[in-house]
């Protein structure tokens, strides 16, 4: 199986990127070896202005990964996933070395929705209750 980590570096001691379409790349990791198999370069992390969580999951998608690992994944990249067949994992830290030896483990399952929304509370240029400011009275976001 190739696992998908969203990743700072390009092989295994790399620490997990927290952010998935943000993220500077994606390590491939084949399960039966624990070997790099591919490293993307997510070309869509600084050019998107809007857009990158899409174009990231479309490459991850296009590499055969069955599951990703990574920190927080957002609505929209969570659908392409989704629709790809492809299980995400969030909450992910460590190294992706970690991350999947975890993941191989049974300790973690997929999710079943998305991870990263932040007009929910958390701040930030969200589109939902609150212009992105928490919302309901909440803590502003700056």
């Amino acid at each position: 199986m190739k696992i998908a980590v969203s990743s700072m570096g390009k092989d295994l001691n790399s620490p997990v990127d927290p952010r998935f379409g943000r993220a500077q790349y994606f390590v491939i990791v084949d399960s039966d070896t624990m070997q790099v198999v591919d490293v993307i370069d997510n070309t869509s992390a600084q050019a998107a202005a809007h857009g990158a969580g899409i174009n990231a999951a479309t490459m991850v998608a296009q590499s055969g990964a069955e599951v990703v690992l990574t920190g927080r994944v957002g609505p929209k990249a969570f659908v392409v996933l989704s629709s790809a067949g492809i299980g995400v994992v969030s909450d992910i830290s460590g190294t992706v070395k970690d991350a999947v030896e975890l993941f191989l483990s049974g300790k973690l399952q997929p999710d079943g929705g998305p991870s990263g929304v932040p007009h929910q509370g958390q701040g930030g240029m969200g589109r939902g209750g609150g212009g992105g400011f928490g919302g309901g009275g909440g803590r502003r976001g700056f």
